[in-house]
């Protein structure tokens, strides 16, 4: 499918989308933008999309080289563009989730709330592994999107070993080619500057000493926000911590009726991930309070109870509940990273990043049952006693 230059961007972008069967609302999730935004394109409200725009758009339609040249071919010119985005497909769009985002919409609102306001530079979802930051991460970016008017950006790390690789692989993710005399942080500052941006960094825990090169970004693009999600928050300037809480719990595990199991985000997440997982399965007063219990048990966090839920095509919710130390032993999906498919793998993944006089602490530790006061972890550290 060609059309003409002359054809105005807004009759180009709707005739791609509807020769791809979306709606504006659907064209919008995949790109990471909003449905008034697509609205405004196709009208002519809005005529001149930033370069990050068009990519987004272009990624989410599928559209061939011909056809993706064409549609920014339409953009009217802005004049002394300093950083045009290339028209190279990146691996940088928003990953869309399989499955629907539960129990986070208190969560969602706080986060959309704080990236939208003025002296938002950095915002780092922290929490312990398997509580969910990414997916969270991710809607959050979507629903904020309409601060954004340059785009929303997602840049993968967790398969990097190296924190020098940081700046490199948010370049090569954003389709940049740095011009001869650069280097990657000068293209990358070249870039972004000026740009009214969201940079979403997923899994920073393990690359801390490149929290530095976060922090010089956010200084020299003061347009430009940083969304991060880390076990632990990158304490430089211009960072503000949202800790990401487990799931609530339903309020009883003694007889409860199944609405109020229902009623509980933890125990609606594991409902929905049973039904997924066996057409037959159903929450009734009679495994209400098993449900319940697996919930306390696995203390509301999303990855435990996506686990657990997934046995239920082998073991009814009672059994489940005797057996869940070795059902969270064993994966559940084949595409979900490593370190994700049991819970000893997310645990060893957050122990591996500690030092080591930080795992002979740990290990001191463990003679607390339920939690410990500063005292007394002083008293059994290397140094106490």
């Amino acid at each position: 499918m060609t059309r003409g230059q002359d054809t105005p961007f807004g009759t180009q972008l709707r005739q791609l989308r509807e020769a791809v069967s979306l709606t504006q609302e659907e064209l919008a999730a995949r790109a990471g933008l909003t449905a008034k935004g697509i609205s405004d394109l196709e009208r002519g409200a809005r005529q001149r999309p930033y370069p990050h725009t068009v990519r987004s758009l272009a990624d989410a339609l599928g559209l061939s080289e011909d056809e993706r040249a064409a549609l920014f071919a339409a953009v009217p010119r802005r004049g002394g563009d300093a950083a045009a985005l290339p028209t190279a497909a990146p691996s940088s769009a928003l990953p869309v989730s399989p499955t629907p985002l539960v129990g986070r919409e208190r969560n969602l609102e706080e986060i959309k709330t704080l990236l939208g306001q003025p002296e938002a530079r950095l915002l780092t979802l922290t929490g312990i592994g398997g509580v969910g930051k990414t997916r969270l991460a991710l809607e959050a970016a979507r629903e904020a999107a309409e601060f954004f008017p340059d785009g929303t950006r997602f840049v993968a790390l967790s398969s990097l070993s190296n924190a020098e690789l940081v700046v490199p692989t948010v370049v090569r993710s954003l389709g940049l080619r740095e011009a001869e005399g650069q280097t990657p942080r000068e293209a990358l500052h070249a870039l972004l500057r000026g740009k009214r941006l969201l940079l979403v960094l997923d899994n920073f825990e393990h690359l801390m000493r490149a929290a530095p090169e976060v922090a010089e970004l956010i200084q020299k693009c003061p347009d430009l926000v940083v969304l991060t999600t880390s076990r632990a928050p990158l304490r430089v300037r211009g960072e503000q911590e949202y800790p990401v809480p487990p799931l609530s719990l339903p309020a009883s595990t003694r007889s409860p009726a199944a609405e109020e199991v229902l009623d509980s985000p933890s125990g609606r997440l594991f409902t929905e991930r049973a039904r997924a997982a066996s057409p037959v399965f159903r929450l009734e007063e009679e495994n209400a309070a098993a449900i319940a219990s697996i919930c306390w048990r696995l203390a509301g966090l999303p990855l435990a109870l996506e686990l657990a839920a997934a046995k239920v095509r082998f073991l009814d919710p009672a059994t489940l509940l005797s057996r869940l130390d070795r059902a969270l032993s064993t994966g559940w999906a084949r595409d979900i990273p490593d370190r994700q498919r049991t819970m000893r793998a997310t645990l060893d993944w957050s122990h591996d990043l500690l030092s080591e006089p930080e795992r002979v602490l740990f290990r001191s530790l463990a003679v607390f049952f339920s939690g410990f006061t500063l005292e007394a972890a002083e008293a059994v550290g290397p140094t106490g006693g």
